[in-house]
């Protein structure tokens, strides 16, 4: 499991409130994802055209509503089948707007992981195994698209390989408990 996915239940906990609230205005989890997805992308378009700290900022603010969701549902009991795979579909497009060229190795592995876990679902496996999850790949992909070149390369490079490593740890994760059961 993702480092920083040992802290999701403190983050559900904390959210708990904001998510009730949201909940009685009328907002739905898969709305919070939609704007998530929205700023995410005029956040990539910004820094496309040079204006990286402004776009830098709303594509954080993308990334916290995209933090949100998830707490949301499971904290009013909205989760559903939908909601998971529009959730990681929309990580992967946010991505998209705007990164340079060598950032595509970071939004293919995130593809990747995602089919990894698809493939894991299909077949009742479990793909909760991975190390590099979404925090790590948005802080590696944050921190390449401040890094000046070479240094920005290395950064996506790393984060692709991760993700390689990753999509083989949930698949092998689901066939050891597969092959037990």
């Amino acid at each position: 499991m993702s480092m920083l996915y040992a802290l999701k239940p403190r983050k559900d906990r904390a959210l708990g409130p904001a998510s009730h609230v949201l909940r009685a205005a009328g907002v739905t989890p898969n709305m919070v994802t939609a704007a998530g997805l929205l700023l995410s992308v005029i956040g990539g378009l910004l820094a496309a055209t040079g204006h990286l700290y402004a776009g830098l900022v709303i594509f954080m603010i993308g990334a916290c509503l995209d933090a949100v969701d998830g707490s949301f549902a499971r904290a009013c009991g909205l989760c559903s089948e939908f909601g998971r795979y529009f959730d990681s579909t929309c990580d992967r497009r946010a991505m998209i707007g705007g990164t340079p060229v060598s950032a595509a190795i970071v939004i293919a592995g995130s593809y990747l992981l995602m089919a990894s876990r698809v493939y894991n679902h299909r077949k009742g496996l479990d793909s909760n195994a991975a190390m590099f999850g979404r925090p790590e790949r948005l802080a590696l992909l944050a921190a390449g698209l401040l890094a000046p070149a070479p240094y920005d390369t290395v950064l996506f490079l790393l984060a692709g390989f991760l993700c390689l490593v990753s999509s083989g740890q949930i698949l092998a994760s689901g066939v050891r408990r597969h092959s037990a059961a």
